[in-house]
């Protein structure tokens, strides 16, 4: 049997309360003993509510309360300071994405997992959801043929909950979501080249952008494209998949797949059967997400990331994002905005 490990979450912010905690409680293989903010309200209010035992707002004291591993979930600019310590503490970490904001601190990440004894992966979570591995697998057995264009689509509406901290951010809330988005598009088309990026800001919304396109060319003549749009009526993400024999559609907040095959004629008979194939696909994936959301462990894909991250612990392997991957994404990040 597998140990279990003493875990500590770093900031009590929303992600940490969403995703992160329950996650964690959850799994039968870690033990949340834990929490460290540095505003004292902020950790004591949500080891009250979470029934957590310690609390901290020293990051020294925390880190020598002898924990197997931390996530981080604060601001991406303080990711960098709070890996590399815990890192150089010999303790495994768990970073949101972006992992840092500047390249030369990411850098300093992946050096620092370097010379530690313990382990530093980069939360891309969506790559692990149900609905994006089922798509992973079609594409491995060959049920699309040759991936041809991929396209990541968000629509934000500026009067969900936004953090406080991101207009702080270059792009603002581009540079905190994109890499969402970024990794999604590198993990079906490989390697990102920006081809060309454009932006608007005319709205007068108080956002740092109001919109972003970019194109990138991937391996084998492959293209993708990520367009996010920040002052949307509603918040949705969505992310295509065209191959030469099918086409997908995956909604992200609902970790649901539709996808078709190849059409013969296009015929009015068969136009209507592709809708319905779609329509049976969606709705079979509310009811099944419907049920995830009521038993409280639609994670979309914390949970499988945790445990094979547990796993490169145990077996000492590779994590499964590493920290040069992480890396990959925020350069890719960093290449849109320079491009606009």
């Amino acid at each position: 049997m597998s140990r279990k490990y003493e875990v500590g979450v770093v900031g009590c912010g929303s992600i940490a309360k969403e995703r992160h905690i329950p996650a964690l409680q959850a799994n039968s293989r870690v033990s949340l003993s834990t929490v460290y903010d540095h505003h004292w309200p902020n950790a004591e209010k949500t080891a009250e509510d979470y029934d957590i035992l310690n609390i901290y707002d020293d990051y020294d004291s925390f880190l020598a309360s002898d924990l197997d591993l931390i996530t981080i979930c604060t601001p991406p600019f303080t990711h960098a300071q709070y890996a590399r310590e815990a890192l150089e503490a010999d303790t495994n970490v768990l970073c949101e994405k972006p992992m840092a904001v500047e390249l030369e601190d990411a850098k300093d990440m992946i050096s620092s997992a370097a010379e530690s004894d313990a382990q530093l992966n980069i939360i891309h979570n969506f790559l692990f959801s149900r609905s994006v591995k089922k798509a992973r697998q079609l594409v491995q057995d060959g049920e699309f043929g040759d991936i041809r264009y991929v396209k990541g689509v968000q629509f934000s509406s500026p009067r969900r909950d936004l953090p406080s901290w991101y207009t702080e951010l270059p792009g603002g809330l581009f540079f905190d979501e994109s890499p969402h988005l970024l990794y999604l598009i590198e993990s079906f088309i490989g390697d990102l080249e920006v081809v060309n990026a454009t932006s608007q800001n005319n709205s007068g919304s108080g956002q740092p952008l109001d919109s972003v396109t970019a194109t990138f060319r991937g391996i084998q003549n492959r293209q993708g494209q990520l367009s996010m749009i920040f002052d949307a009526p509603l918040s949705e993400w969505f992310f295509i998949i065209c191959g030469t024999k099918r086409l997908a559609i995956v909604d992200i907040f609902r970790d649901i797949l539709v996808h078709v095959g190849q059409e013969s004629h296009h015929s009015p008979l068969e136009v209507l059967q592709t809708a319905l194939s779609g329509i049976c696909q969606f709705g079979s994936g509310v009811v099944k997400s419907g049920v995830h959301t009521i038993q409280g462990d639609l994670f979309f894909g914390f949970n499988y990331l945790l445990n094979q991250y547990l796993n490169s612990i145990e077996s000492s392997s590779n994590p499964p994002v590493t920290p040069e991957q992480g890396y990959k994404i925020l350069k890719g990040s960093h290449s849109v905005l320079n491009e606009l």
